[in-house]
Parts: C-alpha cells; structure tokens; sequence
C-alpha cells in the first residue's frame, strides 16, 4: 500500500506537472505578502507558565498597584546640574510619557523615596498589556522622551528588551540569510555540478518558508494561538535546512536513476527511495516536535507548531512540486555518468574509509565513544537562565540601563521575591500569619532586606524580600521551593523572578522525560515498520541523542567559561528543548538516508558487511553535502546578536557536524559490522529478516 503511494505520487506529478508547478509558484506568491506581515501577528517570548508566579503578579498589579511587567525610564544627571534642573527634566520626561495611550506613571521619584541615588533616578510605568499597542507604546516613549544636554532617559524593562530582542532578531535573521543562502547555493552548485539542478533546493526552500510563514501570519492573525517572537527565527532556519537536505536527496536519485533509465522511470524509481526516506524522515521529526507539546508553554507549543507546518509545507513540495519540476526540465537535468551509480564501486577515497572503519570496527567505536563522551562531560556544569537584558548585543541601551539601574540601586547579586498573604476576609488572621512569616525570614541568613506593604482595600500584606543570589541561581531556586513547602498549607503565593525562573526550570526538567518517551517511542515504531529490524531503531535513536548531547555539552563548554571570544553567559533555558526538538528530526534524515541505502542494498545482496560498505559509499557524498549546505544554512545564525539565537546556530551546527561525520560515517558502520545479521533481526518478520 505504501509502496502504491509512491507509484501514485509519481505518477499525478508527471501526469498533471503544470499545473502542479503552477499552483506551487502561485501559492508562493500569494503567500509571500502575508509572510512579510509575520512579524506583526508574532507575540512576547511565550516562556510563561500558569503558576503562582503568574497569579502574584495579577495581585501586584490589582491590589498593590505595582506593573505587571514594567517599562523602566532611567534618569541620568550625568554632569551633575542641581537637583531642582534635574528634577524639572524628569517632571517633563514623565507628563510627556502620560500623553500616550496607554501609559500611566506607577511610580516617581518626584513622589517616593528610595528612587534616586548618586546622579540617576528611575521611574516606574505601566503599558498595555496587549501585544501591539505595547509595542506601540514603546516606540512612542522612544520618541517622545526629551533630549537634554545635561541629561538622559535611557529606556529598560521587560516590555523594552523584548521589543529590542525582536528588532534584533529581524536584523539577525537578514544577515544570516545572506551569508548561508550563498553559501548553501555554492555548495549545490559543486555537489551538482551544474546551474539548474542547484537552484531546484534553493527554490523548493524558499518556497517552503514563504508558504509556512504565510499560513503562520493567518494563525497568529486570527487569534487562535499565540505565536512566540522566536518562530520567526526558527522557520526559516529549520525550512530552509530541511528543504535543502529534501530537495538536495530528490535530485541526487533522479540523476543516478538518469543515467540507466528514462525520464519518466527516473522519476518513479526517484519517488520509491528517496521520497520514501523523505516521508519516513518528515513523519519521525513531527513526532520529535509533538513531543515537545508535553511541556506546557507558548514558547514550545508555538515553535513546534511552526516547525510542523514548515516541515509538512516542505515534504508537500519536494513530493510533489520537485518530481513534476524533475520531470518538465527532462534531459536538462544531466544524469550522473561519472560517478558511482548504485551498481558501481565506490570511489578510492571512501573506499579506503571503510576499509579502516570495517578492519577494526571494534577500536573505531572506542574512539567515537571516547570523542563523544569528552564533550558531554560539560554538561555536568550546564547552567540555564531566563534570557534578560545581558541577551542583547553590547551597546543596547536597554542593555546598558539595566545594568546601570541594577548597579545604582540594589545589592550586586541579589534578587527580589515577593511573598504574598491573603486575607480573603479573615484580616485578623492574615496579620497574625504575616507578623510570623516576616519574623521568620528575619532570621534567615539569605534574606538582605524586607519591606512589608498592606493593600487597604483587600487587606492582603505584601512582603518585598530582597534575596542573596540572582534570580537563575539554584539558591535563589532552592529557596522559592522551600518557602512554598513550608507556607503550602497557608493562603500564601510566593512571585518575583526566582519564582519565574523555578517554575520555567521546573517545568521543563519535570516534563523533558514525558518527552523523551514519547519521541523515542514513536520514532521506535516508525523506523521499525520502514526497516523491518528491531535494532536499528534503538541504534539510530541512541546515535541522535549522543549528538545532541555532545552538541549541548559544546555549548556549556563554550558559554561557561566565555571561550572562543564569545560572551560568557548562561544558556538560554529554551535552547535545550528547541535543539532536542529540531535537531533529533533533523539528524534522523541522515539516519534515515544512510539506512535506506544500506537497506536497499541487504534486501537484494543479503550480505550484511557488503549491504554497509555500498550503502555508506552511495550515501556518503550526499549525507556530507546535505550536512555542509545544512551547516551553511544555520552556522550564519551563530554570528547573532541575541545570545539565544547564536546559541541555537552554533547548537544546530555542531550536532549536525558530529552527526554526519562521527556518528554516520563511523559509529554506524562500526557497530552496524560488530552486530552482523542482528541488524536485520525481526521478531515477527518472516525468519526475522526483513522482507
């Protein structure tokens, strides 16, 4: 039945190839204006969870009157006028603010004490909450805030930085796409050795993510999910990559089939193997992605849905749109005569590999092992943190006013978390559980400072604990889950950002084997019924988590400690589930292609040891051009701004390069050649060998 829908696929795309090629290019077309108006439907960062943190800072802003998520206007007297000039521009800076639409003066330092010190002063003020109109009024305030000789508003905040981490990413994502597309291009344009067949991945490609960025703006647009500011870079990062390798396997089989067969059969037997490793390799890394939907947050939910959309776009056109294209082109697509065909020897260079690798399969998985295991040792280390203003390039403004703001008026390492008792009614009580909780956090050696606040209207008691230890810090973590264990019987909420941090941190960690389960389940099934084996599944999965953890042990490795001239920072806490759910896909197509070679060849031969020497020869070449132009695609993304962006470039890269080379090219066929015939082992397959 399977096997029907390739010869059917094939088929309709021959048969009915214009207008096929016609309604792809026009839905690309069509779609490219609502791609361009992606940035607009795109919302916040989506690392949310509905916890007490969330449910705190409604109470703060309800009861307290203190911002959800505030925009900071940071004064500087950098000359230092007299009090009463300085005063005088703020008064300005701050009626100026109140015209806009939306935006209300929280707190001032002209009314309250404690917000100005040493020449700066910073005021507090409250923006929309929806997406847009905060996105306007930041752009407002930016242009309505005076300018002075003698002194500076600089602008920070939440709101701030993640509207600067958009910009930013835009301008990351133009710049990579015109170093990797060129780059991809020069790539094609060698492994194919010509000018028509590299431009059919670069078109499948960019049609794939115009297509899916289209289809994405109308889903953010209607409301119906809200869309995190990262799909915007990932889309095209992924579509581009994954189209590629797609597109890039299509053509390499057509063009071997070329030199023995007809147009027509070309495409057939194109459509039978290749395609059938395309579909295999969609279905196994959409699984990936829906596994990601077990950690309950926009950020994932967004970008996985993203991702599927691009990647089912992506296997569409390159079953479809590219045999049809394969097909009209005819003999303007030059078979491959020079080179290897599936019938042929392979050539002296990979020849002379295998060889090594198969003569001592035995040391040649040692020392991948011993490799592998050298850089998932950083992992022990690995830190991760919520990205905040230290994410943005150095020299941002709302960069740099955070840390001037941090500096000037709190503690260095420390952090505020916010203990809240309700009164709901019962005042009396609510006065007796606050006296005793302050008088507890008195005597605890990591609490700096304590300011208590009572809401007149709820009778609620409001208690400010300024903590020793940053926000990410497991101590700072540590202590938020103590504090809720021991007031989890009260009518108390613990907020502030370690609260933010815990409750992310806590999520993931607890929901990541729920992933891994459904991932390594689904794609067990799937690659057990495409290869008739019952190993080679288990093998295949272990290869892809080896890579993303050596890829995660190099990130540590490199961010920790600040090496290769990169700045030391922690890892964005989303990047270890964005690369587990991106990459374990994505490295499964090489998987997917090396094995579908090697399988090809056991079914006919039945020799295990001849089925790896042929299947890594035909599949060699195209596995590491398909890895480089992929490589090429997302390394460019490295060279960001934004340190979660560069993290996910650099992550991306480095799994793919062990991916390719150590893992395909010499763990498989090692232990492929130490397992002989168990390979193909098959419980319920007739005589346990693949049919």
């Amino acid at each position: 039945m399977i096997a029907m829908l390739y010869r059917m696929l094939a088929a309709v795309s021959i048969r009915y190839r214009r207008p096929i090629l016609c309604g792809w290019l026009l839905f690309a077309s069509a779609s490219a204006w609502f791609a361009a108006q992606l940035p607009n439907a795109l919302g916040d960062h989506g690392l949310t969870v509905q916890g007490s943190y969330a449910e705190t800072q409604q109470i703060l802003a309800s009861q307290f009157k203190l911002p959800d998520e505030p925009v900071v206007v940071l004064f500087a007297n950098e000359r230092g006028e007299t009090p009463g000039e300085f005063h005088r521009y703020i008064a300005n800076a701050l009626g100026r603010a109140e015209q806009i639409r939306g935006v209300e003066v929280a707190a001032s330092p002209l009314r309250l004490k404690g917000m100005e010190n040493g020449g700066y002063a910073y005021a507090l003020l409250s923006v929309p909450d929806q997406v847009q109109e905060k996105r306007e009024a930041v752009a407002q305030l930016r242009e309505q805030l005076p300018v002075h000789p003698e002194f500076k508003a600089m602008l920070t905040g939440k709101p701030v930085v993640q509207e600067d981490v958009n910009q930013s990413s835009r301008h990351d994502l133009k710049a990579a796409e015109a170093v990797g597309l060129p780059v991809a291009f020069a790539l094609l344009f060698l492994a194919f050795g010509g000018l028509l067949p590299a431009m059919i991945p670069i078109l499948a490609g960019g049609m794939s993510v115009l297509i899916a960025m289209g289809i994405l703006d109308a889903i953010g647009a209607s409301g119906i999910v809200e869309l995190s500011v990262f799909v915007y870079n990932v889309i095209p990062m992924v579509g581009m990559a994954v189209s590629l390798d797609f597109a890039l396997l299509m053509v390499c089989r057509y063009r071997e089939e070329k030199a023995a067969l007809p147009s027509r059969q070309a495409v057939h037997r194109a459509m039978s193997t290749s395609g059938r490793a395309v579909l295999v390799s969609v279905v196994c890394v959409i699984l990936a992605l829906i596994g990601t939907f077990c950690i309950r947050m926009p950020i994932f939910n967004s970008v996985a849905l993203g991702a599927i959309v691009v990647l089912a776009v992506s296997a569409l056109i390159n079953l479809t749109f590219v045999p049809a294209l394969l097909y009209a082109l005819g003999n303007r697509i030059s078979p491959i005569h020079s080179r290897a065909s599936r019938q042929g020897p392979p050539s002296r260079g990979w020849r002379l590999w295998l060889s090594a690798v198969m003569k001592r399969p035995g040391v040649s998985a040692l020392a991948c092992a011993a490799a592998l295991a050298m850089c998932l040792l950083p992992i022990a280390s690995m830190r991760m943190s919520i990205p905040g203003p230290d994410s943005l390039p150095s020299g941002t403004e709302s960069r740099e006013a955070a840390g001037l703001f941090a500096d000037r008026f709190f503690p260095p390492k420390t952090t505020a978390a916010y203990v809240i008792i309700r009164a709901s009614g019962a005042r009396q009580e609510a006065d007796r559980t606050a006296d005793r909780i302050r008088s507890e956090l008195e005597r605890d050696a990591r609490v700096l400072r304590i300011d208590t606040q009572r809401s007149s209207a709820s009778g609620d008691y409001l208690l400010a604990v300024r903590l020793i230890g940053e926000a990410s810090s497991d101590e700072a973590m540590r202590w938020v889950r103590e504090r809720e264990r021991q007031y989890g019987s009260l009518n108390v909420l613990i907020g502030g950002e370690p609260k933010e941090q815990q409750e992310i941190h806590d999520e993931m960690i607890n929901r990541m084997p729920e992933v891994l389960a459904f991932v390594a389940v689904s794609n067990f099934l799937v690659l057990a019924f495409a290869f008739r084996s019952l190993f080679i599944p288990l093998k295949a999965i272990a290869m892809n988590l080896l890579s993303i953890g050596a890829a995660l042990g190099i990130l540590s490795w490199l961010f920790r400690e600040g090496r290769l001239g990169l700045e030391p920072s922690d890892l964005a806490i989303m990047i270890p589930v964005f690369l587990f759910g991106l990459t374990f896909g994505i490295s499964m197509d090489y998987g997917i292609f090396l094995l579908s070679r090697i399988y090809e060849s056991y079914r006919r031969t039945r020799d295990n040891e001849a089925a790896i020497r042929e299947g890594v020869a035909a599949s060699g070449r195209m596995i590491t051009s398909a890895a480089a132009i992929m490589i090429a695609v997302t390394a460019p993304f490295s060279l960001a701004g934004v340190t979660g962006v560069k993290q996910l470039g650099l992550g991306i890269a480095a799994a793919l390069l062990i991916d390719a080379t150590i893992i395909r090219m010499v763990l498989v066929p090692s232990l492929m050649k130490l397992m002989g015939k168990w390979n193909w082992w098959m419980p319920f397959a007739r005589g346990g060998q693949p049919r």
